[in-house]
């Protein structure tokens, strides 16, 4: 039969023609759509970019549409695919990949808003007459569109804040001081492992027990950190330090210790390049007096700015007689908003706690936090590890772990990500690190190994070791350290699941 001369003169009258042969304004209403068609097109897009089209009939149209996307997703699974965590970690802590991630979010922000009109223009038809109805389809359809394209310009417009939010952060906690801060040379030897109480009893290192790759920056075997809780900010040396533990990880079995060190302590010894400043080469003052005291004499603590921070970390490093591998610095506030992004923390309160001279931005407060299991918010958590007045410093310390070790256990990182932004931002100005950026990556890895369930505490404190250190007391605590991995881990029973509901479940009411 012959061609319907009327059909033809229509399909010509509508404009151009899509694959299957039927023009933008005849798909929607000759494929059996209604008047909604444009608006369901759009949301369909929304949902899978060419997917509209290809309900309103243009398949292939859909296709080119769709393709874009593909190529993207196939290119994200693939490098997912073909990288291990290590890679994908360190590839994303870097500024150059985030800013390149970034640039590609904006692009696919634009291709998705184009698909989705395209699409709405897709399944338009002409309409007759100025009839309520037909202006009531037309707020329908129109509704679809705009509900359609904010949903997309919401979700990349919140890829792009929290882009630009891991791109300013990244470039913050890993700054570069001006003054050119590093770690002190330590008076020992670095890879050397003590067989005994002396300094000078030494032995070559255990061969490691397990063939696991050892990182630069754990080249005898163990990852040495300092973290410092404080009120600094990134970049800034007027530090005044709050919290001192040196975080100590094997690398080949991935146990765990923290070594609380006192701030009262007296007596430390210096680093070799200002040992020259006291006739034993040891700090007759407070450890945390020793900051300003360093700035004041530049004579023999070298580093300018960084002097202080410089002989800060250069005394801990002789003390505990480890090399240090990084020094991570976290002001309180940044403690405060991490735990109140978890939801608080549960911890099991072996004493109750009862400050009336507690130090805040009002003046002092009284604090009450009885003992048992307590879920404590970011302000009562700091509370309960900052408070000194109701006992001395050293309980103090053992607080400051409990707390640590609750953040450890109970740290939920699916639970953080739709916090991702708000973290980024704290991080950005209440965070900052000498730990190398390339080496991030190798040290996430070593720390997802790390059973929170099992580190141990060890506190440089008394009776074990006196406040006012001598050559004997720093050897021990020497010694103590070093040694601190040699033993075998010891056979115990297998601790609760990580899925356990609480991590001090209260009695169940009879």
């Amino acid at each position: 039969m012959g061609a319907d001369p009327t059909r033809s003169h229509q399909r010509r009258g509508h404009g151009c023609l899509d694959a299957s042969g039927y023009s933008a304004r005849e798909v929607g209403t000759e494929r059996g759509h209604g008047s909604s068609a444009p608006g369901i097109a759009a949301l369909l897009s929304l949902l899978v970019p060419g997917l509209g089209q290809a309900w309103l009939g243009a398949v292939r149209r859909g296709l080119l549409v769709a393709a874009p996307g593909i190529v993207v997703l196939a290119a994200m699974l693939g490098f997912i695919a073909g990288g291990d965590r290590r890679t994908l970690v360190d590839a994303l802590l870097r500024p150059g990949v985030i800013l390149a991630l970034l640039v590609a979010i904006i692009g696919l922000g634009i291709y998705h808003v184009i698909a989705i009109q395209d699409a709405y223009r897709l399944g338009l038809r002409p309409e007759s007459g100025a009839s309520l109805v037909g202006a009531g389809r037309r707020l329908v359809r129109s509704s679809l569109l705009v509900a359609a394209l904010a949903v997309a310009v919401a979700v990349y417009g919140t890829l792009a804040v929290v882009g630009v939010g891991g791109y300013q952060a990244t470039s913050a906690i890993f700054v570069k001081p001006d003054t050119g801060f590093t770690i002190p040379e330590p008076s020992f030897e670095p890879t050397a492992t003590p067989n005994g109480p002396g300094p000078t009893e030494l032995a070559p290192p255990e061969p490691t027990p397990t063939p696991i790759p050892v990182p630069g920056w754990a080249t005898d075997g163990r990852l040495n950190l300092l973290l410092i809780g404080s009120d600094a900010g990134p970049g800034r040396w007027q530090l005044r330090s709050d919290t001192m533990i040196v975080v100590s990880v094997d690398v080949a079995t991935a146990r765990t210790v923290l070594f609380g060190i006192p701030r009262n302590i007296i007596n430390v010894p210096l680093p070799p390049e200002s040992a020259k400043a006291f006739p034993n080469g040891r700090y007759p003052g407070l450890l945390n007096s020793l900051y300003v005291y360093a700035l004041g004499h530049p004579r023999y603590f070298p580093g300018g700015e960084a002097a202080g921070f410089r002989a800060l970390t250069g005394s801990i490093q002789e003390l505990v007689g480890v090399p240090l591998d990084g020094v991570l610095v976290v002001n309180l506030t940044a403690f405060v908003d991490l735990i109140d992004a978890v939801g608080g923390l549960w911890i099991d309160v072996p004493y109750s706690l009862y400050d009336e001279q507690y130090p805040s931005g009002a003046g002092q407060v009284t604090v009450y936090i009885p003992a048992g299991c307590q879920k404590l918010d970011g302000t009562q958590a700091l509370e309960y590890a900052r408070s000194r007045h109701s006992s001395d410093d050293y309980s103090r310390m053992g607080r400051q772990q409990i707390v640590l070790k609750a953040l450890a256990r109970q740290l939920d990182p699916i639970a953080l990500l739709p916090k991702v932004p708000k973290l980024l931002d704290v991080a950005r100005d209440n965070l900052w690190t000498t730990i190398d950026q390339n080496d991030v990556a190798n040290l996430a890895v070593l720390a997802a190994r790390v059973d929170s369930r099992t580190i141990r505490s060890v506190m440089i404190q008394p009776p074990t070791f006196p406040e006012e250190l001598d050559k004997a007391s720093i050897r021990r605590a020497q010694a103590t350290v070093r040694s601190i991995f040699d033993a075998a881990p010891s056979a115990t029973p297998s601790p609760a699941p990580k899925s356990a509901p609480r991590p001090c479940p209260r009695p169940n009411k009879s």
